[in-house]
């Protein structure tokens, strides 16, 4: 979420608060200052909070922005004096945000300031201030007017310090129906080649078909940490009576509802499937809330037809026993599904003293997690040559990052030759996600007995191939990493859905 602050005043300012709110950004939470009344609606989205103050005092100022976390500001008044005290006291509390500036004199005469100030952006001429300041605002996309199609297949997009493109060299990026140009940087435009690192701050001028630079567009601007997002917004863990005992049944919800809490998933559904010992069934509906649905199926659907047919859009992340994982149809579906599948080990995720009727909100204290995960650590394991895939290791430190987990990573090559990029890839995930990392390079164990040599219980992240969805005979046949280490049901399993 990123804070935007508005310091608003006169007929332009009006129009543009009028129209952000028209066009606002959910990602984004906005504070206006004021004096006029004009400037408050009767209406406005809780991502708003409009102050009437004397904004040219620091006192006032100080006590409307308390401990916000401004990154972007706009000041749009009437009186240059009056901007020119805000911006000063601004830039002293805020000296890395950006300001953009609305001005009546002519812009050369900012010119000393702008050049002393990398971070402010000046807009002069008022008949253009607002339009042109709609542009500027974070999590709009920017696309050129006047000439193309119009319609996105030309783009700007603003890499924010905590983007999974910040840090990363071109060349690393799978561009597929659209390309990176250019960078725009130090007011200076440079051309894209393939060893050009990306930095915070820049600007990428991508071109591509419309729908790809959209994507690109949500993927570049995303907070970090959003997880089960992109693949959807809420966890569904599904449960069958005729496979699982009552025992296993609540011990998957609890792991459920633990992850659910500590993810940035909207809702949590419980899908009974085969319901027979209604008993169990009242027990597992008390754990109803606001932000997590029992649902039981009484159309006596199988796995499978739930799976296609049941399953909302909104669901991101799926949640299944050992029992469900072990019927090949079961894994065949799962891995069809295109989604992140959490298989429960038997070692708990959540720890022995974790409450599960605790809110989100209750499970922290000053940003610190209380029930921090009963793993000693995230796990991935590359081998060589297979490891192609990025997206993992994004996925890997996004969700560690939200169970306040450091990575692991065991790069295996029996001929011995690493390849350096996993470790500068690493390296730069671990910088972007403030997480840290230990990769352990190793010719000679097998990966197979290093997890099961390991004294403390993990997450082990393992790519989804279809290698998985294979018989059991097959799997130890062919000796595929993934076909064999997905049967270890002592740790729990996280897949991740993969191109191959």
């Amino acid at each position: 979420m990123r804070y935007v602050l508005i310091v608003a005043d006169g007929d332009i300012a009006l129009h543009f608060v009028h129209k952000v709110l028209d066009d606002y950004s959910s990602n984004n939470f906005y504070i206006v200052l004021y004096r006029d009344s004009r400037f408050l609606p009767k209406k406005y989205p809780n991502t708003f909070r409009f102050h009437e103050c004397d904004y040219t005092s620091s006192f006032r100022l100080e006590s409307c922005l308390d401990n916000d976390d401004v990154s972007d500001i706009f000041i749009v008044l009437q009186d240059e004096k009056e901007g020119d005290v805000v911006y000063d006291y601004l830039r002293k509390k805020y000296k890395k945000s950006r300001i953009v500036r609305s001005i009546h004199a002519p812009e050369i005469s900012y010119e000393t300031t702008k050049k002393n100030d990398g971070n402010l952006i000046v807009v002069a001429e008022t008949n253009a201030v607002a339009s042109r300041l709609l542009l500027r605002m974070p999590n709009v996309p920017v696309i050129p007017r006047g000439f193309g199609l119009e319609q996105g297949e030309i783009m700007e997009i603003g890499v924010p310090s905590g983007s999974i493109f910040a840090y990363r060299q071109i060349d690393t990026i799978k561009q597929v129906g659209w390309c990176i140009v250019g960078i725009y940087r130090a007011s200076k435009f440079i051309l894209a080649t393939q060893d050009l690192v990306i930095s915070p701050g820049d600007i990428l001028l991508v071109a591509g078909e419309p729908q790809k630079t959209r994507m690109i567009y949500n993927q570049i601007k995303a907070d970090i940490g959003q997880f089960p997002a992109p693949f959807g917004r809420d966890i569904c863990l599904i449960l069958d009576m005729r496979l699982q005992p009552k025992t296993t049944m609540l011990h998957d919800c609890k792991e459920a509802i633990y992850v659910h809490r500590h993810l940035k998933s909207a809702k949590l559904t419980i899908k009974i499937l085969h319901a027979t010992e209604f008993e169990i069934i009242k027990e597992l509906e008390e754990l109803r809330d606001e932000d997590i649905a029992v649902v039981v199926d009484y159309e006596n659907l199988d796995f499978i037809q739930t799976l296609k047919n049941k399953i909302s859009e909104k669901v991101g992340f799926i949640i299944v026993s050992q029992e469900i994982f072990a019927k090949r149809a079961y894994r065949k579906a799962l891995w069809a599904s295109r989604l992140p599948v959490l298989k429960i080990g038997s070692h708990s995720l959540r720890p022995d003293n974790y409450d599960h009727t605790l809110s989100k909100q209750q499970l922290y204290a000053q940003k610190k997690m209380l029930y921090p995960p009963n793993v000693a650590t995230s796990l991935l394991v590359s081998l060589g040559d297979e490891y192609r895939d990025s997206n993992i290791s994004t996925l890997v430190f996004d969700i560690s990052k939200q169970l306040c987990l450091d990575v692991s990573v065991y790069d295996f090559e029996p001929d011995g030759h690493f390849n350096n990029e996993i470790d500068e890839e690493f390296e730069n995930l671990s910088r972007i996600f403030e997480r840290k990392y230990t990769i352990k390079h190793n010719n000679t164990d097998n990966p197979i007995f290093y997890i099961q040599g390991l004294d403390k219980p993990i997450l082990h992240f393992i790519p989804f191939r279809m290698a998985i969805t294979r018989s059991r005979l097959t799997a130890y046949m062919r000796t595929q990493f993934e076909s064999i280490v997905c049967m270890d049901n002592a740790n729990p399993q996280l897949f991740i859905p993969v191109s191959e």
